[in-house]
């Protein structure tokens, strides 16, 4: 599903929550940020490229960016919150779609503690980034699938891969045999349940990395690698530079 990939890195920028008057239009502009849009109350109208849109109430919309964005039509009074961002759009797996529903009595607390310290000057970026990428995930979370076998196989990963050490465990999960499990994942997944549970573990190391102080060492281990070494084979293989220099970049990248 093309949408964002919620696997690769993303660079929060701004927040706020918007409420429209009676009849007022979305405003005219070129955007070089994506843009969440979490429509709680009305209707939002713009267009983006010249295409018309319309986001009802719960509803969200994700705006790409390096588009010409207008307000043609009027909205309905939407109150909604955005968000600008980077990310990497692409048809993964791990993608949540550039459209689709949400939940907002689940979401409410996390769209206004955004909104809060979105506006509180004493707030370190982690914690926005943090805020915002819980949102994705439950965004992503409450996206409908369809119930296949793979999938079956990705939720016990996602469940368990901190201390999933072998297919075995997969296997007494589900009863299902070594070669079904690597063979119907590779197919839908583009990669073995191991590569996956790497990729996993890679990701919250990235995280950690980027908004605790922890030695990497112990980052490593938090993250389900038993050997050192292992860890940074892989970091290295996935970003192109070492742990230590990964944690040196984000932290540019915060300010």
């Amino acid at each position: 599903m093309y949408g964002i990939n919620l696997s690769a890195p993303i660079v929060y920028k701004n927040s706020s929550l918007r409420f429209f008057e009676k009849n007022e239009h979305h405003v005219t502009r070129f955007c070089t940020s994506d843009v969440l849009l979490l429509v709680y109350d009305g209707v939002l109208r713009f267009s983006e490229n010249g295409e018309q849109k319309e986001v009802k109430a719960g509803e969200y919309y994700i705006q790409q960016r390096n588009a010409t964005q207008g307000g043609e039509i009027a909205s309905d009074s939407p109150k909604y919150l955005y968000v600008h961002f980077l990310g990497e759009w692409s048809d993964s797996p791990h993608s949540l779609a550039r459209s689709g529903i949400f939940n907002y009595s689940a979401l409410s607390h996390l769209i206004h503690e955004l909104d809060r310290v979105s506006h509180d000057d004493a707030s370190i970026l982690t914690q926005k980034t943090g805020l915002f990428f819980n949102i994705l995930t439950e965004l992503y979370l409450s996206m409908p699938t369809e119930d296949t076998p793979a999938k079956r196989i990705e939720s016990v990963i996602s469940e368990s891969y901190l201390s999933i050490s072998s297919l075995e465990e997969i296997c007494e999960r589900l009863h299902y045999s070594k070669n079904h499990i690597i063979n119907v994942f590779k197919a839908e997944y583009g990669m073995t349940p191991f590569d996956y549970i790497n990729e996993l573990k890679l990701k919250k190391a990235m995280y950690l990395l980027e908004v605790t102080s922890r030695p990497i060492d112990e980052i490593a281990q938090k993250s389900g690698f038993n050997h050192y070494s292992h860890f940074y084979r892989l970091f290295m293989r996935k970003n192109g530079i070492s742990p230590h220099e990964w944690r040196k970049k984000a932290k540019l990248n915060m300010f």
